[in-house]
C-alpha cells in the first residue's frame, strides 16, 4: 500500500534521512503523504491544506511517484507559478531522482508555441521578414543560441525576444508539417513530447491543463491522476481559459502578418502568384473594415481609457464579417493553387484564423453564450485606441466538474492558503470539487518567535481621497522601510496606489535599493533583491509564488485589504449571480477571496525555520470594522501591536539574537 510506503522515505531513520544531511522528520508532511497514498491506493478525490514549511511538494510528489512507477501510470502536476514549476524541476524531483535512486522518468510540459520551429527559423532568415534593427540582432542571437540550448524553450533564452521576432520562428500548431517537415526528426517540440508519452510525471502549469481540457485531451497524453498545488488558482485560470477574447491590435497583427501594404512584407509578399494581388487587395479591405468597426465602438462606447461592462447585445453593425468571410473564402481557394507544402500551411492557418474571429466576434456582440460576462476595455494610445472584446464564464463550477473532476478518478488539490474559517466550503463550492477527504495540517513554524504582526489604526481608510490616503500610505511605509533597514516587500491591490507611494518614497532610494514592478522582469527584481538591501514594491504577482528564504526579507507591508475592485466586470457579475440565489456575496464571496488573497501575502514573510520578520498590515478597516476579525483569526497565531515603537523593539531584538 502507498500509504504505509511512504513513512519509509518521510519517517524519523527514513530513506530522505539516510539521504540528506540535515533532513528534518516533520509529522504534517507525513500525514499529508499519507493522505495523497490514500488517494492512489482507493481511488478518490482529496483537498488538503498544508501549511508553509510542511514540505508539501515531497508530500504529494513521493506517493505520486511511488504509484506511477509500481503501475506504470501517469501523474500531471498542475502549479501556477513558474516559481513551482523551477522548484519542483530544479530541486524536488531531483533530489528524490538522485537521492532515493527511484527509477521514475519525468518531464516539463509546456504550450507548443513556447518552443522554437527550425525550419521557421531557417524560413524566416531567407525571407527577411524584419525591419528592426532590434529584430535582425535577436534573430541573429537566436541562430547562436539555437547550437547550444537543449530545449529550444522561449524561457532557455537568454533575453525576452521581441513578439514580431518569435511569432515568426516560434512553432504554431497549425502551422506545423508533422512528419513531413524536414526538420521533424530534429524538432524541440516533438523530441519532448516523446518524453512525455515515456515519463510517469508530468510538471504543467494550470493554464496548459485548460487548454488540455478545451481541446478534448490533445494537448496532453493520457494521465491517470491529477495534483493541483496552488489550487485557489483554479477557478481563475479556468475562467480565463473557457472565455473569449478579441482585440483590434491583434487583428492589425494577424493581417500584417499576411500583407503589410507599407512595408510590402508577410506571407502574401513571398508567394509567388498571380491570385496573390488579389489576396493582398483584400487584406487591405479588412483592415478597412476593422478600422471601421473599432472606430464605432469607440465613438458610441467612449474614447478614454475604461473598462465597461456591456449588457446587452451591441447594436453596432459588424464591418468585418463579410470582408473576413471573402478573405477566407479566397484563401481557402488558393490552398489548391499553392505549390510549397509549407505556404500551403500557412494559408490553411490564416484561413482558420479567419473563420475564427468571425465566430467570436459574433459571440460577444449578440451575447450568444450563456452564463457569460462581457466587457470593453479601452486604452488610448499614440497611433490608435486599442480595443479588447472579453466574455467569460460567470460560473465555472458546473463545467469544472463535468470537464475534469468527474472524469478522473484520482484528484489533489493542495495549497497553503485553501481555507477559509477553517473550511473548505468556499473553494468546494467556487469550483464543483467534491472531495470524499479532507484534511487540514498547521504549519511546523514557530510563528509566535518568528513573526509580529503590526496593524495600523490611526491611517486613513482607503474611501478618503488619493492625496490623502497615498500621503499617509508613503509616510507609514517609509517608517517601516527604515526600521528593517530595507529588506522588504510593499505589497499592493493597485499600480495607481504603487506608483503614488513609489514616486512619494524616492528621498529614501539612496539608502535602499527600490525596485518596481514593471521596470524590470520579476526573475531579475528577485535576483537584486537578494544581493542588496532592497525594497520591492508589488502588486497581484507578488502577492504568490515569490519564495525568499533567509535574511533578504525580514518585512512584508500590506497597504490595503485586497478585496476585488466590486465594479469590475467578472466581480460584478458574480457577486450578482450570487444575489439571485440569495446568497450574501460580501460575507460569501469577496471575504472569504480577500483572505485567501491576505494569506499568501503574509505567507511570504516566513519560509523555513529560522526566518524571521514582520507583517505590517496598514489598513485600518482591519482594526476599524467588523469583519477584520475574520481576517486576523485567518493569520497564523503571532503577537499583533499597533505601536510603531514595538516594531522598531522587535527588530533591536533580532539583532541583538544575532
Amino acid at each position: 500500500m502507498i500509504e504505509q510506503e511512504v513513512k519509509k522515505y518521510l519517517d524519523k531513520g527514513g530513506f530522505l534521512s539516510d539521504a540528506i544531511e540535515g533532513f528534518e522528520c516533520r509529522p504534517q508532511q507525513i500525514a499529508m503523504a499519507e493522505a495523497v497514498g490514500r488517494v492512489f491506493d482507493s481511488e478518490h478525490h482529496l483537498i488538503i491544506e498544508a501549511g508553509t514549511g510542511t514540505g508539501k511538494s515531497l508530500a504529494y510528489l513521493i506517493p505520486a511517484i511511488l504509484w506511477a512507477v509500481k503501475h506504470n501510470k501517469k501523474v500531471v502536476v498542475s502549479t501556477h507559478t513558474k516559481t513551482l514549476q523551477e522548484q519542483l524541476l530544479y530541486h524536488d524531483i531531483p533530489l528524490i531522482h538522485e537521492k532515493l535512486k527511484i527509477p521514475f522518468r519525468y518531464a516539463l510540459c509546456l504550450g507548443n508555441e513556447n518552443y522554437l520551429s527550425l525550419r521557421r527559423l531557417k524560413r524566416a532568415s531567407q525571407a527577411g521578414l524584419f525591419t528592426m534593427v532590434e529584430e535582425d540582432e535577436q534573430m541573429a542571437a537566436i541562430f547562436d543560441w539555437v547550437n547550444e540550448t537543449p530545449t529550444g524553450t522561449k524561457g532557455n533564452l537568454p533575453f525576452e525576444p521581441l513578439p514580431s521576432v518569435w511569432e515568426d520562428v516560434g512553432r504554431q500548431k497549425d502551422l506545423c508539417l508533422g512528419k513531413n517537415c524536414e526538420t521533424h526528426n530534429t524538432c524541440f517540440y516533438f523530441k519532448e513530447k516523446k518524453r512525455w508519452f515515456g515519463a510517469h510525471l508530468l510538471i504543467v502549469n494550470h493554464h496548459l491543463f485548460f487548454a488540455n481540457v478545451a481541446s478534448s485531451g490533445a494537448v496532453l497524453p493520457r494521465f491517470d491522476a491529477v495534483i493541483f498545488d496552488e489550487a485557489q488558482n483554479i477557478e481563475e485560470s479556468a475562467t480565463s481559459f473557457l472565455g473569449l477574447k478579441i482585440s483590434n491590435s491583434y487583428l492589425y497583427y494577424f493581417l500584417d502578418r499576411l500583407y503589410h501594404s507599407r512595408t510590402r512584407k508577410g506571407l502574401l509578399s513571398r508567394i509567388k502568384h498571380d491570385y496573390v494581388l488579389h489576396l493582398r487587395n483584400q487584406v487591405g479591405v479588412v483592415r478597412k473594415a476593422v478600422e471601421t468597426f473599432f472606430t464605432r465602438i469607440v465613438e458610441e462606447y467612449g474614447k478614454k481609457d475604461r473598462v465597461l461592462r456591456i449588457y446587452k447585445p451591441v447594436s453596432i453593425e459588424n464591418a468585418i464579417y463579410f470582408p473576413m468571410k471573402e478573405l477566407y473564402e479566397s484563401l481557402k481557394n488558393f490552398e489548391g493553387m499553392v505549390q510549397s507544402e509549407e505556404d500551403r500551411i500557412e494559408i490553411t492557418a490564416a484561413a482558420n484564423r479567419c473563420m475564427e474571429f468571425n465566430n467570436s466576434i459574433p459571440a460577444f456582440l449578440n451575447q450568444d453564450l450563456d452564463g457569460y460576462v462581457y466587457w470593453l476595455e479601452i486604452n488610448e494610445k499614440k497611433k490608435f485606441s486599442r480595443v479588447v472584446l472579453q466574455g467569460v464564464p460567470i460560473n465555472a463550477a458546473e463545467e469544472l466538474q463535468e470537464q475534469v473532476f468527474s472524469k478522473i478518478g484520482r484528484v489533489v488539490l493542495t495549497s497553503a492558503t485553501l481555507t477559509t474559517h477553517k473550511s473548505f466550503d468556499f473553494i468546494r463550492e467556487r469550483i464543483g470539487f467534491d472531495a470524499q477527504e479532507q484534511s487540514i495540517l498547521g504549519s511546523p513554524f514557530d510563528y509566535p518567535n518568528q513573526a509580529l504582526l503590526y496593524v495600523s489604526a490611526d491611517l486613513p481608510e482607503p474611501s478618503e481621497t488619493m492625496e490623502k490616503y497615498a500621503s499617509a500610505m508613503a509616510k507609514r511605509c517609509g517608517e517601516l522601510v527604515e526600521i528593517s533597514e530595507g529588506r522588504t516587500f510593499i505589497l499592493f491591490t493597485s499600480y495607481a496606489l504603487m506608483d503614488q507611494v513609489y514616486d512619494r518614497l524616492q528621498h529614501l532610494s539612496s539608502k535602499f535599493s527600490f525596485l518596481k514592478q514593471g521596470e524590470i522582469p520579476t526573475g531579475q527584481m528577485i535576483q537584486r533583491f537578494k544581493k542588496t538591501s532592497s525594497v520591492i514594491f508589488g502588486t497581484n504577482s507578488f502577492w504568490q509564488g515569490v519564495d525568499i528564504p533567509g535574511d533578504a526579507l525580514k518585512s512584508v507591508i500590506i497597504t490595503k485589504l485586497p478585496f476585488d475592485v466590486p465594479s469590475e466586470p467578472l466581480t460584478e457579475a458574480r457577486i450578482e449571480d450570487l444575489r439571485r440565489r440569495s446568497i450574501d456575496p460580501f460575507s460569501h464571496y469577496q471575504i472569504p477571496r480577500a483572505i485567501i488573497q491576505m494569506r499568501q501575502g503574509f505567507g511570504r514573510l516566513i519560509r523555513k525555520q529560522s526566518d524571521t520578520g514582520v507583517v505590517s498590515i496598514l489598513d485600518s478597516r482591519i482594526a476599524r470594522r467588523g469583519y477584520g476579525k475574520q481576517f486576523l483569526d485567518s493569520l497564523p497565531a503571532c503577537e499583533v501591536v499597533e505601536d510603531l515603537m514595538q516594531v522598531k523593539n522587535f527588530f533591536l531584538k533580532l539583532k541583538k539574537e544575532v
